[in-house]
């Protein structure tokens, strides 16, 4: 507990009236400064009991969400013991690494605006509060944390338009794949035009018809149930990291909403915890919330690495990471995402691969996929 600065003023007056009062003899100014000391240690008892024990605070929303360039709003809670009769500041606030914060307070609750620099998951707040006596002679810092805090920042090439497309050969497969294609099951009916087979025009509908209109048969596609995406990380980019990872989740997101434009489920591999973590989504609300596991994936051993490579459909894996020759022979085999390093010098890249800088167009990538 220290004094403020007007503290240190009360108690000089206090104590030069005393002195004063007790050379002159003058009992009232002596009785008047006894009481200001009188009313200074109540004060300070009164910060004492709101500041001693069951001191938290108390979070609105613990996991909030947001998309990059966007905004999340915590409003927090001050529980104390007679908090009502001290006033509270908050004079720092610190935020996962790579989330900014700015604050609007009072004396019962907080405000935290959060906007995240980078798409990701982030965990963990600390706030230092003072709390000032009543008569603002004293004050006393404490820091509060809650581990348990965890802010969800959704990669911005998830808002992104995907334009429904499909691969030119979809004979194969292991279920419909919700749009048109070469499949045998009936989808819907359209007029002719001079790029449909003749074969799927449908003379018994044209028959019914008033008018001389030319209808075809419409297939549905067939395609693969799901397409696998694997973060391969080797290497560890300290201050680099959330950048890396942040141009990571966009290359992710952006080939998971170009596999679900085609109807297929999608499955994220990543080394988590000592093992491979396989995510399964089969929309994107779902999706979601792998990438976010994604986010917080670690780097792993070659050995685990080549499993995930094996694995994969498409690959998602830094230049850095092809500097390893053995290893980037494996990954030239796989269709891959390969996300900027800088000064990187890859030994291959593969034919199947696209260097990925946040702006790229990954539907080719994905429909190759789907072809093989």
């Amino acid at each position: 507990m220290k004094l403020t600065p007007r503290g240190q003023d009360y108690l000089k007056a206090a104590l030069f009236g005393t002195i004063v009062a007790s050379f002159l003899d003058v009992r009232v100014v002596l009785a008047l400064c006894l009481c200001l000391f009188i009313a200074a240690g109540i004060s300070e008892a009164i910060l004492g009991a709101a500041t001693t024990g069951g001191v938290r605070i108390d979070l609105e929303d613990p996991h909030p969400t947001c998309f990059k360039e966007g905004e999340a709003v915590e409003n927090i809670t001050i529980k104390s013991r007679r908090k009502r009769f001290v006033r509270v500041v908050v004079s720092s606030i610190k935020g996962p690494a790579g989330v900014e914060t700015t604050s609007n307070d009072s004396s019962d609750s907080l405000s935290l605006r959060l906007r995240p620099k980078y798409a990701g998951r982030f965990q963990g707040l600390s706030i230092q509060f003072e709390f000032i006596d009543p008569l603002g002679l004293f004050k006393k810092t404490l820091d509060l944390g809650r581990d348990d805090f965890t802010i969800d920042c959704y990669p911005s090439s998830l808002l992104k338009d995907v334009r429904q497309t499909a691969p030119l050969t979809l004979a194969l497969g292991e279920r419909a794949g919700r749009t048109h294609g070469s499949g045998q099951e009936f989808y819907s009916i359209d007029e002719y035009n001079s790029s449909v087979e003749r074969k799927n025009i449908y003379w018994k509908k044209i028959a019914s018809l008033s008018d001389e209109r030319l209808l075809v048969k419409v297939r549905e596609a067939n395609i693969p149930q799901s397409l696998s995406i694997g973060l391969v990380k080797t290497v560890d980019r300290e201050q680099g990291e959330l950048e890396w990872m942040d141009l990571a989740c966009e290359g992710a997101g952006i080939l998971g909403t170009n596999v679900f434009s085609l109807g297929c489920d999608v499955t994220l591999l990543f080394y988590s915890e000592n093992t491979i973590a396989r995510c399964e989504a089969t929309d994107l609300l779902g999706f979601r919330e792998c990438l976010m596991k994604m986010s917080r994936s670690q780097t792993s051993t070659t050995e685990k690495v080549s499993e995930i490579i094996d694995e994969a459909d498409i690959c998602i894996t830094g230049l850095k990471e092809l500097e390893n020759g053995p290893l980037a022979m494996e990954v030239a085999r796989k269709a891959a995402l390969l996300i900027q390093d800088k000064d990187a010098f890859p030994k291959t890249m593969g034919n199947l691969s696209v260097i990925y800088s946040g702006s790229e167009d990954v539907a080719e990538l994905v429909n190759r996929v789907v072809r093989r």
